[in-house]
């Protein structure tokens, strides 16, 4: 009822779908339970079953919790049940996720590695720009700017029931505009032309919808794909294993490293605010500052 009622009318399409993903594992276990009878007891194990049988990791299990508790508060306010029971919950503790990133070196010659191969563009942007990877696949060209040399990031590309669409990203900062190193725009002019090649080739077999990452069809990459081919070629090429978003943490990190303002660096990264910044990147921030410290100490020893 919540999820019709509440999910589809009041949420994205692809938060939707998520909930729905999530809420089945709820109707599974706990589906013939009347509302007015579920207690606290019964979710509890219901979250320690998953934990024992391995199914679901803390992490999806907190997701599970978390829809759980907001369907059960609209409840509360529809006057179907008195009292939340989730309120007397307590979910399983996620472990964070160790940020891995690559030097310049190893990110250089892994860009070398996979020239020729479809993702080569998502993997530059992302390192060359911390766009996420569902932003890289929204990407037009109508978005580069060559003349002034910078990307503008509107949208994110979601596949929701088989059809791709745009969406505006949540945080009005993550519509910003990216300035880009004069090697970033040399590789999109290639990519360009080598597109413009491939579009006379097809003729009007090619789906132009100007989107800068496409097949050779013109159809946009599927932002999961990059997920799952990029561990892929990791592991072909041999190299030290990241997920796709790290490469986003990868320039965030050799921002900092090089002593660029945090302000920045959140505002290339689209964070709504700096605060978000600095503690995602708190362990490169002691570094900078010892660096900073030794700077100073040789300010002041100058005779």
């Amino acid at each position: 009822y919540w999820l019709d009622n509440y999910a589809k009318i009041n949420t994205a399409p692809k938060t939707y779908q998520r909930y729905t993903e999530l809420a089945n594992h709820i109707i599974k276990y706990l589906g013939k339970i009347e509302v007015q009878k579920l207690k606290p007891l019964h979710v509890q194990q219901f979250y320690s079953n998953l934990l024992e049988k391995g199914e679901l990791s803390k992490s999806t299990i907190l997701k599970i919790h978390r829809v759980f508790h907001i369907a059960f508060k609209h409840a509360v306010q529809w006057q179907i049940i008195n009292y939340n029971p989730l309120d007397a919950i307590t979910p399983p503790r996620t472990e964070k996720i160790e940020m891995k990133v690559w030097d310049i070196i190893t990110a250089n010659k892994f860009l070398e590695f996979i020239k020729d191969d479809i993702i080569y563009i998502p993997v530059l942007l992302a390192l060359h720009t911390g766009m996420r990877e569902g932003e890289i696949c929204a990407l037009k060209w109508n978005d580069v700017n060559f003349k002034d040399g910078c990307i503008t990031v509107r949208n994110t590309l979601q596949k929701i029931n088989g059809k791709f669409i745009l969406k505006e990203p949540k945080s009005a900062k993550s519509i910003r505009t990216i300035a880009l190193m004069d090697s970033t725009i040399k590789a999109l002019k290639e990519h360009r032309k080598k597109q413009a090649e491939i579009i006379l080739l097809m003729g009007q077999n090619y789906q132009n919808d100007d989107f800068v990452c496409a097949w050779n069809d013109g159809r946009p990459i599927d932002p999961l794909y990059i997920a799952k081919k990029f561990p892929k070629l990791i592991a072909k090429y041999n190299f030290p294993h990241i997920r796709f978003h790290d490469l986003r943490h990868t320039h965030a990190t050799m921002l900092l490293q090089q002593g660029i303002h945090p302000k920045i660096v959140s505002e290339r990264l689209g964070h709504s605010t700096i605060n978000i910044t600095l503690d995602t990147y708190s362990h490169v921030l002691p570094n900078i500052q010892k660096e900073a410290v030794q700077k100073l100490e040789k300010f002041f020893t100058q005779r």
